[in-house]
């Protein structure tokens, strides 16, 4: 279990740390670092448990999709993901800035129009849409200073810059087995 700091106590470490990693990373060995989940489709129950590096998530549909609600759906799954990495680009423009964040909270929403995704209506939206995002916050912040936090998000976050600029994604198909 990690230690339990006050949020501003951890932002000074954190700036610490940051430091530290921007040194290795300037190194001429320095390279992206590889990303990767996978899924295996549970038989049965359909349930999706997504493997990254040593976690696992449960993802799940809803019963009238022929799930058992067990997780987040793929779709959830991404608001999800889109509001940890928010958080976390915040924390990290925080640190840097000395941004003293007492408390911070990301809240995303959006829709998902099913009529699309299951092909009820060509004119449905298929991917989610209206995504928005709120940052909570509080403790001695200025205005001036969640304006900075809030363009370098912009700027720097890469779950929302993946979503928001055009992305190329490689599709490949292999059989399983002999």
């Amino acid at each position: 279990m990690p230690p339990a700091w006050a949020l501003p106590d951890y932002l000074d470490r954190k700036r610490m740390l940051l430091e530290a990693y921007r040194a290795e990373l300037r190194s001429p060995a320095a390279a992206p670092a590889p990303l990767r989940a996978v899924v295996t489709v549970a038989a049965g129950s359909g349930v999706r448990p997504v493997r990254i590096r040593d976690h696992t998530v449960i993802t799940d549909s809803g019963a009238a999709l022929g799930g058992f609600g067990l997780g987040p759906s793929a779709p959830e799954l991404l608001l999800g993901a889109l509001a940890s990495c928010i958080a976390h680009s915040a924390l990290v423009i925080a640190a840097d800035h000395g941004v003293r964040f007492e408390q911070l909270d990301v809240e995303v929403t959006g829709q998902l129009d099913y009529r699309g995704t299951l092909d009820v209506d060509a004119s449905a939206s298929v991917p989610p849409s209206n995504l928005a995002y709120t940052l909570r916050f509080a403790g001695p912040v200025t205005d001036e200073e969640v304006a900075t936090v809030q363009a370098e998000i912009a700027r720097l976050c890469p779950v929302l810059l993946a979503l928001t600029r055009p992305l190329v994604v490689t599709a490949n198909a292999e059989r399983l087995g002999a």
